[in-house]
């Protein structure tokens, strides 16, 4: 099994195609398995590497604070690559943005697919559902937490493979307090108008309405930031592959001419 020993944590990965760089940064509803039917087509054009984030699939970690960035950052010095375009779903595209701002000079190209952004509030569970959420992970009924979630961000169905994959999360057996993710300083929200590196942001119809704020939020402040609207929900990734591959291939392809070929080895 591939892993890379980051920040004391054992971080699964793995990749296909060559080229330019891409890391696919996954949701909080499963793990690297959500960009598996992506994978073959960007792979036809770039050096493309996926990941489980710390805690998730096959990631393991200290039962200790820890920084999914810096994660990130680290699995690139593991990988020897200098700079890579980051293409985030979910929660992974608010790293995937966060790390554009914070260390432009490793990202030559950013996207955001049905992305969180940090600092953005978006109220995505009606009370009566958080609460209900909280109880069922209190009681360790992770089926109802399971259901709850998937009625919020599955809206257009869960089949039996979108339930395996949120089983892959941190909520099927949760973690004890202490084991958060610390946040970026300054939030992405704050200083979209010092984005440097090519920017895309593709919303999905399905999402909750201050989520699909997002995208247009982003493209209005963000220099020369790029919004696509597909007709899916939070799991575009699995219904929609060869659609959105073909969004991602068009914008990295164009992003990479435009940077010059980013050079796919970290100097040592």
């Amino acid at each position: 099994m591939p892993v890379v020993d980051v920040n004391g944590a054992r971080l699964w990965y793995d990749e296909a195609g060559q080229g330019p760089a891409v890391v696919l940064l996954h949701g909080d509803l499963g793990d690297s398995g959500l960009w598996e039917p992506v994978v073959p087509f960007l792979a036809e054009r770039f050096r493309t590497i996926r990941t489980d984030f710390r805690f998730y699939g096959r990631s393991v970690g200290p039962l200790a604070p820890f920084s999914y960035h810096a994660d990130v950052l680290g699995t690139l010095d593991e990988l020897a690559i200098e700079r890579a375009a980051l293409v985030g779903l979910s929660l992974g595209g608010s790293v995937a943005l966060d790390l554009a701002l914070d260390h432009p000079d490793r990202v030559w190209a950013v996207a955001g697919v049905a992305p969180a952004l940090s600092g953005h509030e978006a109220a995505a569970y009606s009370e009566a559902q958080e609460a209900a959420y909280e109880a069922a992970l209190a009681e360790r009924d992770v089926e109802a937490a399971r259901e709850i979630d998937l009625a919020v961000w599955a809206p257009l169905g869960a089949d039996e493979r979108i339930r395996r994959l949120w089983h892959a999360t941190p909520d099927a057996d949760p973690l004890p307090p202490g084991c958060e993710s610390r946040l970026p300083a300054r939030p992405a929200r704050q200083r979209l108008g010092e984005l440097r590196v090519p920017a895309l942001v593709v919303t999905v119809a399905h999402d909750p309405p201050g989520f699909r704020e997002i995208g247009p939020l982003v493209a209005r402040e963000a220099p020369g930031a790029r919004h696509v609207e597909l007709d899916s929900d939070r799991y575009v990734t699995l219904r929609e592959p060869e659609l959105l591959a073909r969004t991602l291939v068009a914008f990295l392809a164009e992003a990479a001419t435009v940077s010059g070929g980013p050079s796919p080895l970290l100097r040592r």
